[in-house]
């Protein structure tokens, strides 16, 4: 057996945070595994992480070098390695072409007494052959069309979950979910096992999807069999990357804009279709995204609506991030990834704390056409029509860019209204249920728990 062992060392600064470095390895013609291990020690008081990655011989440029790269782990595995039929969850197996390879270290948190990291890589000539791809069961894409439920947002083993993709299939059928979006962090390892594919395992759909993971915000990229591109460092560079995204078809979506989101500090959302406004549970400073996204509608923007747990234990309690909830409800063609895009984009979409509901519609009808959520209406003198199931004892509000515009009070399960609305002055409309409610007039009062969500229509004057 022939191998080879190469350390690195390297020590940064406090301000460092947030960059990222490179560390250059030759890779000879005869290595068939690759096997890192790394450590990092912090000096002083404050947060240290350090995450890691890999890239293959090839340019590291913006965009064009994820072409050459093999995953990203963040901070979650110490260890992990790539041979040509397997990889540890997180990186993508292949072919070792030999030359100049990169392992990528992304300074998260640097303490005030700066940080120190050691890298080892060990080459050998052994390949290793357990393989973890899935074969697909085959799908009735047209099978079921209408309302479908699912989880936009949830992690696996491939980053930092604690399940494999068949185990959160297992559990989403139990929930009785249709799809689930997995979005593991910057790698695309979990689509590679899927054979590049969305597909349906234990019944479910299992939708394409990456989180893209910055140290100044999260977005998802959904519909993508690729990793897109995470190392941006400025606002035109953003800029750059989602047009590239969009080009390829993703679909995209700004992730939990609240603190403890994390939250996002970049200073557009313009790139996106899509705000994560309900993420985890209600209560998880969900009232500020709902901020956040209502004063961009305010402000024009033809922002969708999306929600996500960001489950990353779907085996027992997951705490604040429990597998289901939110449930995200959107209105298909058929059961399918390019169903599901679709109904993104054309946002007849609402969202429910569970996959029980409450169930709502919102719609208007105004010069004879009947308009949908996600659709656009003449600003004229409209009828609002309000749906709502399983929301006994609860509240219901319309919302618009002026204000609350109606409150009804939910005394049966099954509940329809009609309201006449002058709309002549309006951008938009929402309707919101609340299980509880502190405020009945301000729509962010931290106290109010909403239970459901839709997502907007808008008026053109």
């Amino acid at each position: 057996m022939q191998s080879k062992v190469l350390r690195f060392s390297g020590r940064v600064e406090r301000e460092q945070a947030g960059s990222y470095g490179y560390i250059p390895f030759e890779v000879p013609e005869w290595a068939r595994t690759i096997v890192i291990q790394y450590v990092y020690r912090g000096y002083s008081e404050g947060e240290c992480v350090v995450d890691i990655g890999l890239f293959e011989p090839g340019s590291l440029n913006l965009i064009e070098g994820m072409e050459h790269f093999r995953g990203w782990s963040g901070s979650n595995k110490k260890t992990f390695y790539v041979s040509e039929r397997s990889a540890t969850p997180s990186y993508i197996p292949g072919s070792l072409k030999p030359g100049v390879w990169h392992v990528i270290l992304g300074f998260y948190k640097v303490p005030p007494g700066g940080c120190e990291y050691e890298v080892v890589v060990t080459l050998t000539d052994e390949a290793r052959t357990e393989s973890r791809a899935i074969e697909p069961e085959p799908g009735n894409a047209g099978g079921k069309s209408g309302w479908v439920k699912g989880d936009f947002h949830v992690h696996s083993v491939h980053s930092d979950g604690d399940s494999t993709l068949r185990e959160i299939t297992a559990k989403a059928r139990e929930l009785g979910l249709d799809f689930v979006a997995v979005t593991d962090h910057n790698t695309h390892s979990h689509i590679a096992e899927l054979g590049y594919r969305s597909a349906f395992i234990e019944g479910v759909l299992l939708l394409k999807g990456v989180e893209v993971t910055t140290y100044k915000g999260h977005f998802n990229a959904f519909g993508v069999s690729f990793t897109p591109e995470f190392r941006f460092k400025s606002e035109s560079e953003l800029l750059r990357v989602t047009r590239h995204l969009r080009k390829k078809g993703a679909v995209l979506s700004v992730n939990h804009p609240k603190p403890l989101g994390p939250d996002w500090e970049w200073a557009t959302m313009s790139f996106a279709h899509l705000v994560e406004v309900f993420h985890a549970i209600w209560e998880f400073n969900n009232y500020i995204s709902l901020r956040k996204w209502d004063e961009q509608l305010k402000r024009g923007a033809r922002l969708g609506l999306i929600g996500g747990s960001d489950a990353h234990r779907v085996k027992g309690c997951g705490g604040i991030s429990q597998f289901g909830a939110p449930t995200t409800w959107v209105y298909v063609d058929e059961l399918s990834e390019r169903g599901l895009l679709e109904g993104l984009l054309r946002q007849r979409v609402f969202i429910s704390k569970s996959p029980e509901g409450p169930r709502v519609e919102l719609a208007v009808r105004s010069v004879g056409e009947l308009v949908h959520m996600g659709g656009t209406a003449k600003a004229s003198c409209v009828k609002v029509v309000v749906s709502v199931a399983g929301a006994t004892r609860q509240q219901a509000r319309l919302i618009s860019d002026r204000g609350v515009e109606a409150v009804w009070t939910l005394g049966e399960d099954s509940f329809t209204k009609f309201l006449e609305l002058d709309a002549r002055d309006l951008g938009f409309i929402r309707l919101e249920v609340l299980g509880e409610v502190c405020d009945a007039w301000d729509p962010y009062h931290r106290e109010n728990l909403l239970s459901a969500l839709t997502a907007p229509i808008f008026f053109e004057r």
